[in-house]
């Protein structure tokens, strides 16, 4: 094992990992005795940003501090942060509330004092999944920018409530991509609300030279996101307008650029380099490696060099000329519809020729026309005040719709785990729940807090371990289950397990009826680490496949062709794989507990309910929930029988499905 060849690189991981612990801790503790970073006195939210990341992903919240400093005018506006280091940066960016939780994984605060009645989401990180399950609130994602990108269509929004769109290019896109989604219903068209916030250009540039910005995107996390440009294109480009004297440039190269890719890093650091020889060459040129929030450059540039990404469709609504990269990797799927259809598109081999490319696009009449044309079906009315006033109208109406669902302002559904099935719902609704005293709050969940140490203590050291000790042998097994599922035949249902053995109890009582439904359609389960293989493997003959990554299971997925993916739990990476859109996804409730039912309930397609649970709970326990979700009982008879028979004609439903939707699509062409 490689464990006993490398000891120096395992120990020095460990090291680190301990050592960022320590000071994520002790910066945690510190800003925690701050009043600025801890819940306010004076009451619930009305709109809370949900933001986990670190601060390499502070451009996805940035551009949204203008729209919410606006709202904050008359609402009560917060920022939610999990890392100390973020809530850092963002206080000294904004006037807006910042709040610290108290640890990543807890949120006991959000329910305590923040009680939000609309939380925001500008990406669709994995730790979203925590505060999703809030029932208490309505949950809108917002993204951080307008793009063709299948991000921007992925399976993913259906745990949203809402999704605040830029225009009908969005719901166009949707309406096409995202199976099962009611686009009319679940989307409020927004516009771009960060054009109608004022940004002045911090630098006066007083000659007669074109300003070119090149805003490439990063390599992306999996094969089907590698849109980013640096490595294939960006240096030649780069070189060749710097070499010109009357073009500036301003290079913006992605945060997250190189993160992942050897060949990116490079290639970025080249690219600086060139530029630091031009300005030192010609001190009048002034070309920009730019790392200042976005805005400005909208009104400073005269023509975008980009990607695929979300930048181009803000670039988009200035009118001015955009030119597009086409990307190397031959598994991105590129648009096929919009406006990426129509613009320039440059193919690395023809980067040598970019000067003349710009040229000739800035006096093009009839692209310009395209251009206008194209803001205007990406972001509709885009007239001085007209996004920010939608904006500010989408706000107000789910905050109406949220205080109408539930029995009172200020009433939240209580926690249901180990609760009476029917308990919660059935009982008459309260006039009101007192705000509880801090003091009386903080010495309650000193016990549950304390209890669950233990438990993330285990977790901790199993991340460790796998990411040193297993290695191996966990890539070993990843690399026989990339085999299996090229080679042996499909398999019509899998199952995802993304959790660790404490989270696959629910999986292990319905390991019957999967056993007896394989003996007709071929089931395949799909677990994230060893650990959860081991345990499954004692206990089951059914097909077992290691996927320690996203590309590894979209590989599956791509190999195994799936038309059922069953969930037994939330893990986040369960919602991970539930992202993907050519399958229909569906979650098995459990009868030992009501913990699964939550908002997270609007990204699958079928619920699946154990036989005591009343058919209208959901919709009655959850607001706004949509009616395209299948929900579907076992019946009273609860056997492995009955549950396979169940699976089976789910899956004979996602086959009369797939076929009529194939049927459709060969008939518009």
């Amino acid at each position: 094992m490689s464990i006993f060849l490398t000891p120096l690189r395992t120990g020095r991981f460990v090291s680190q990992k301990l050592n960022d612990a320590v000071h994520i801790g002790a910066l945690r503790k510190r800003l925690r005795q701050d009043p600025a970073f801890l819940p306010p006195e004076d009451g619930p939210f009305d709109v809370l940003l949900n933001f986990p990341d670190r601060p390499i992903n502070l451009y996805q919240v940035r551009q949204w501090y203008g729209p919410l400093e606006h709202l904050s005018q008359r609402l009560k506006i917060g920022i939610l942060c999990y890392h100390p280091e973020t809530a850092r940066q963002i206080s000294k960016e904004t006037s807006l509330k910042i709040v610290l939780t108290p640890g990543y994984s807890d949120l006991s605060e959000v329910e305590e004092f923040l009680q939000p009645k609309v939380i925001l989401y500008p990406n669709q990180n994995y730790a979203n999944y925590r505060i999703l399950g809030l029932e208490s609130a309505e949950h809108v994602f917002i993204c951080h920018g307008e793009s063709d990108k299948i991000y921007m269509a992925s399976n993913w929004v259906k745990v949203f409530n809402y999704f605040f769109v830029a225009g009908q290019a969005s719901r166009d896109r949707l309406t096409r991509h995202v199976r099962n989604y009611d686009v009319d219903d679940r989307t409020i068209m927004i516009g771009r609300p960060q054009i109608d916030i004022p940004q002045p250009i911090p630098f006066d540039w007083d000659d007669d030279r074109t300003t070119i910005i090149y805003a490439p995107t990063w390599e992306g996390g999996r094969q089907t996101m590698r849109y980013g440009s640096v490595a294939s294109h960006g240096v030649a480009i780069v070189q060749a307008l710097v070499s010109k004297m009357n073009l500036r440039l301003i290079y913006r190269p992605h945060p997250r650029t190189g993160i992942y890719s050897d060949d990116f890093l490079s290639a970025d650091a080249k690219i600086r380099q060139i530029i630091a020889a031009a300005n030192a060459a010609d001190e009048t040129a002034f070309h920009l490696v730019d790392e200042t929030p976005f805005g400005w450059q909208l009104t400073a540039a005269d023509l975008m060099i980009t990607d695929i990404s979300a930048v181009a469709y803000d670039w988009l609504t200035t009118g001015k000329p955009l030119l597009v990269t086409e990307p190397v990797e031959s598994k991105v799927p590129t648009p096929h519809e919009g406006i990426m259809t129509i613009l320039p598109r440059i193919q690395a081999s023809a980067t040598s020729s970019i000067v003349s490319i710009i040229d000739s696009v800035l006096h093009d009449d009839v692209l310009m026309k395209t251009f206008a044309e194209g803001a205007d079906y990406y972001y509709g009315d885009r007239r001085p005040g007209a996004s920010l006033q939608r904006f500010t109208a989408a706000v107000d109406f789910v905050l109406e719709e949220r205080d109408r669902n539930l029995w009172s302002q200020d009433y939240r559904y209580r926690p249901m785990s180990n609760a009476s099935l029917a308990g919660p719902f059935l009982a008459s609704p309260p006039t009101t729940v007192a705000a509880k005293p801090r003091l009386t709050s903080a010495v309650k969940r000193v016990d549950a807090i304390a209890k669950p140490v233990a438990k993330s203590l285990s977790r901790a050291a199993r991340r460790i371990l796998t990411a040193t000790v297993l290695t191996s042998p966990t890539k070993s097994l990843v690399a026989r289950s990339a085999n299996v599922a090229e080679y042996q035949q499909q398999s019509p249902i899998v199952v995802t397990a993304m959790g660790d053995p404490e989270d696959l109890v629910p999986l292990v009582d319905w390991l019957p009826a999967l056993e007896l439904t394989n003996s007709s359609e071929r089931v395949t389960i799909i677990v994230g680490n060893l650990h959860a293989y081991k345990f499954l493997k004692r206990r089951t003959r059914l097909r077992i496949l290691v996927g320690d990554s996203a590309t590894v299971t979209e590989s599956y997925y791509s190999e195994l062709e799936p038309l059922l993916d069953v969930h037994f739990d939330q893990a986040k990476l369960n919602l991970r794989e539930a992202g993907h859109n050519a399958m229909r996804h569906v979650y098995v409730g459990s009868s030992g507990t009501l913990e699964w039912l939550n908002n997270r309930l609007r990204l699958f397609d079928s619920i699946i309910l154990p036989p005591q649970l009343p058919d209208g709970m959901i919709r009655k326990a959850l607001i706004h929930f949509p009616e395209t979700v299948d929900i579907v009982s076992v019946g009273a008879e609860d056997t492995a029988a009955v549950r396979a028979r169940t699976l089976r004609d789910a899956v004979e439903y996602s086959r009369e499905l797939r076929q009529t939707s194939t049927r459709e699509v060969g008939q518009t062409r």
